[in-house]
């Protein structure tokens, strides 16, 4: 009953995101153009064009082929950034026409009148020009660096078969938006390049991710659920699918390192890693942390993964408030095979972290972990609660407690 219910409900968020695409209206178009080989910058000719659709009604800005070098840009309400294949739109290299933008794009509404109907379309591509960025940062990490896309408080964002390329720090972050569909994305950054996280979804409900090809050097997804100021955030993160998605240099999927407010509802399906650090990843700081609830992953397959599956609540010490605890509530993997991890000590660890923040309910269901030829490595649970483990292959033999499995402070185990 949980598979049915779980395919009806993805089949429901792919129906819904044909709704999403198809809300932005496309009688308001205006159609930009640039000479080859021009460096000017066209921030005010892109901004110029984005005030028009927004207050005609709504339409595309559409960027034909060519490269628009821009500062920084602001979103509105009811405009598609479309880029024609063979458009970029290119973030200066210059750093200093960047200002103290946040990112090369924006864009916020409010907590009481959210910006609606925002969408990224075509096969063109954003670049964000980052390797003065990167420089600049491993000389001096106290830098601040902006991002490629920063938006908050949306209702309806779309991003579609746009190619993100060298962002300065985190390429696509968005926070307290609702109903957001990415497809088809593909994101890419070099392997060394600093804090180059992904896709980051904060404190934002009801998100569909998939078709996408993540390669940078972070986190290759990271959701996110902290604070907002010094407030917890009302029902934090939720209600995420990520499907059919391709993860190659990075840190991995990972919930984290921000869970203040709660993470409720992860389904993960049809996934391959491919070289990354890690795979599945939930970390919190000790007193920023909150419960995730309900994470599911199916039918993933990882190869040459460092740590397949790392589950932390003591990922580090550093956070706001000593009431906020980390915790998960029910944590199921079913069809999973992960060779030639390269971790020989532990090719998967499950730590609670503290014993006020137990891993409760595991469930680990025709799962496979191998190491690189050689290895040895055990999978670890630690600080939990409810462990099931079912037709579990480590190490090339089945899962047996006290051999290829080690627990410190587990309760309530079965099937092992």
């Amino acid at each position: 009953m949980k598979k049915n219910f779980f395919f009806a409900l993805f089949f429901l968020c792919i129906c819904y995101s044909n709704t999403i695409k198809a809300s932005i209206a496309e009688d308001n178009d205006s159609t930009l153009t640039v000479a080859a080989g021009d460096t000017t910058l066209k921030t005010a000719y892109i901004q110029a064009a984005i005030n028009y659709v927004n207050s005609s009604g709504g339409g595309k800005v559409i960027l034909t082929p060519g490269v628009y070098r821009t500062a920084s840009i602001a979103m509105k309400s009811n405009v598609n950034l479309y880029l024609d294949s063979g458009a970029t739109l290119l973030g200066s290299p210059i750093m200093a026409d960047w200002g103290s933008a946040a990112a090369l794009i924006t864009g916020s509404g409010s907590s009481s009148k959210p910006l609606t109907n925002i969408a990224f379309s075509g096969r063109g591509t954003i670049d964000g020009s980052g390797a003065p960025w990167w420089a600049a940062y491993n000389a001096n990490n106290s830098i601040s660096r902006p991002r490629i896309i920063n938006v908050a408080y949306i209702n309806n964002l779309t991003i579609d078969s746009i190619h993100v390329r060298n962002s300065p720090s985190m390429n696509i972050f968005f926070s307290y938006c609702n109903n957001v569909i990415i497809d088809n994305v593909n994101v890419y950054d070099t392997s060394t390049s600093p804090n180059t996280d992904g896709i980051d979804p904060a404190d934002s409900k009801n998100i569909l991710i998939t078709n996408c090809t993540i390669d940078d050097g972070d986190d290759n997804i990271a959701i996110k659920a902290g604070r907002n100021g010094s407030s917890l955030v009302a029902g934090g993160c939720q209600d995420i699918t990520v499907a059919n998605c391709t993860f190659l240099h990075g840190h991995g999927l990972s919930i984290g390192s921000e869970t203040n407010s709660g993470y409720r509802n992860l389904r993960v399906v049809g996934c391959t890693f491919n070289g990354t650090t890690n795979g599945i990843r939930v970390k919190s700081a000790i007193t920023a942390g909150g419960l995730c609830e309900n994470l599911y992953y199916s039918d993933i397959k990882m190869t040459g993964v460092t740590n397949p599956i790392v589950i932390d609540m003591a990922y580090n010490t550093t956070g706001c408030c000593a009431s906020d605890t980390p915790s998960v509530k029910g944590l199921y993997i079913t069809n999973f095979t992960s060779t030639g991890s390269s971790n020989c000590g532990t090719i998967a660890g499950i730590t609670g972290g503290i014993t006020n923040g137990l891993v409760n309910n595991i469930v680990f269901n025709n799962v496979s972990i191998a190491p690189k030829s050689g290895g040895n490595g055990t999978l670890t649970i630690s600080n939990a609660v409810g462990v099931t483990l079912t037709n579990c292959i480590i190490n090339k033999v089945a899962a047996k407690s006290g051999t290829n499995v080690i627990l410190t402070n587990v309760t309530n185990t079965s099937g092992f």
